[in-house]
């Protein structure tokens, strides 16, 4: 079935597409910020991507041009989540002359995606060189293994935890951490604002919950930020 990778920093918008598409039988990956998309478009040769266009880091019109720039990834179908207007139709010829293929606007009705993501899926197939693409990175620190496509927590080969996408991209950027990780670099990579720190110690609240009282321990809060015991 076709990869999907869903490009938003909303959690509510994420939960919501992750849970419509995966419904009708498609792969999907998540990124929060135009940087980690552009990533992990590389990293998973996607057959189409959802592209919010008021994205942290990387907004979606330099990610549409970066990924027109490239031979490997310019033939990605791309479809624009907005919450933009379209007077006298300059969205539209905007996106067109950036490479999108179409857009849908916020609020998004889930019949109208579904359909509007068939119709590109069929219209514009892959090309078959994407078939060499390198397979996902393992995410995995000591006996803790993540699994992105269910959005699940194993440690000990056994399961702890199915997270929400915000919990589980705060997870792997403790796992992905070889050591400590500032609260600046998480706040960044999890695309909010430097003065949100708030918000990331709710997000590790959370995720300390969901792994349960035995597991939430290896979370270590460090001077300058956290650490996973792996």
């Amino acid at each position: 079935m076709a990869k999907i990778l869903s490009i938003e920093d909303d959690a509510d918008l994420q939960h919501l597409f992750g849970r419509v598409l995966f419904r009708e039988g498609y792969d999907v990956y998540y990124a929060w910020n135009g940087r980690e998309g552009y990533e992990k478009t590389l990293e998973v040769s996607p057959d189409l991507v959802l592209l919010d266009l008021m994205l942290p880091l990387m907004n979606g019109v330099e990610f549409l041009k970066k990924l027109k720039e490239s031979k490997s990834t310019q033939d990605i179908p791309v479809i624009i989540v907005t919450a933009y207007g379209d007077e006298a139709d300059m969205l539209k010829y905007s996106l067109e002359a950036l490479g999108a293929e179409t857009y849908l606007r916020k609020p998004v009705e889930i019949p109208e995606l579904l359909s509007r993501v068939k119709q590109v899926l069929a219209q514009f197939p892959r090309m078959p060189q994407r078939t060499t693409a390198p397979e996902p990175r393992k995410l995995s620190k000591g006996s803790v293994r993540m699994d992105p496509k269910g959005l699940t927590v194993w440690v000990n080969d056994r399961l702890v935890a199915t997270l929400p996408h915000k919990e589980f991209a705060l997870l792997r950027c403790l796992i992905e951490s070889r050591g400590e990780i500032s609260r600046e670099k998480l706040l960044r990579d999890l695309g909010y604002a430097t003065r949100q720190g708030d918000a990331l110690k709710q997000v590790i609240h959370r995720l300390r919950e969901a792994l349960g009282e035995a597991e939430s321990r290896r979370i270590k809060t460090t001077p300058k930020g956290y650490e996973l015991d792996g």
